[in-house]
């Protein structure tokens, strides 16, 4: 395998990445909307708790994929990566227990085992280290991507680490939530790697599904508006 620097042309563009930081970043806020709203419904209760646990299970996911998949690569790439290397891994595992304590909580919503109070702690537990460690990948982590991967190699890790194993409906399920709120510029859309013309009848609609009436548990609600910070001048 090439040690060496990858030609500024054919580097990756881990685009993807940040635009799933983004998403856990946004519905974080929007979360914690709903959890103090002294109004929420039983009904818009549970359905937060079960898409708390989604979430969950897609950054759990998500970090099993680096693990198993990515840091390793890098590490053969660029062995002078180990310091940094090594801090990822071991944030994941600190996130381990605030995880699965949200997770935990996320279940009792929707079984009426937990008040919302409850599972604003849980999330107060992990969002500072969670916030924490994605700002450190994309400093840091991401910039040994670029570095040593190509962008079709990056493309073949996605594939192989997240994407392979997902049935069409987890696909659409996923892309809804990944794309909404993101303010979906033509070069996004070009690094996102869906042809152009299919911004008009996939990702605007996608962009805006929080706002649709009954589709997501933030419809109706001030969460709705929270935007993703993807295409924002400080994660371009």
């Amino acid at each position: 395998m090439p040690t060496g620097p990858v030609a500024a042309e054919d580097r990756a563009d881990p685009f993807t990445m940040t635009l799933f930081h983004s998403a856990l970043r946004r519905d974080l806020t929007r979360a914690r909307l709903l959890l103090g709203d002294p109004g929420l419904s039983v009904r818009r209760r549970r359905r937060l708790g079960r898409h708390l646990q989604w979430t969950m299970a897609q950054l759990r996911w998500h970090h099993e994929g680096e693990d198993h998949s990515l840091w390793p690569v890098l590490l053969e790439r660029d062995p002078a990566s180990r310091v940094v290397l090594d801090a990822m891994e071991a944030e994941h595992e600190l996130l381990d227990g605030p995880l699965l304590e949200l997770e935990a909580a996320a279940r009792g919503l929707v079984a009426d085992r937990a008040t919302p109070a409850d599972a604003l702690a849980a999330l107060d537990e992990l969002e500072g280290p969670l916030l924490a460690h994605l700002s450190h990948e994309e400093s840091a982590g991401l910039e040994i991507v670029r570095r040593v991967l190509s962008h079709r190699e990056w493309q073949e890790f996605e594939k192989r680490a997240w994407i392979d194993g997902y049935t069409v409906a987890d696909t659409l399920r996923f892309l809804r939530w990944i794309a909404d709120g993101v303010r979906w510029r033509p070069d996004l859309v070009r690094r996102f790697g869906l042809p152009t013309a299919l911004y008009w009848p996939v990702l605007k609609p996608l962009a805006r599904s929080a706002r649709c009436p009954g589709l997501t548990v933030w419809s109706g609600t001030p969460a709705a508006r929270i935007p993703s910070a993807a295409g924002s001048p400080s994660t371009s």
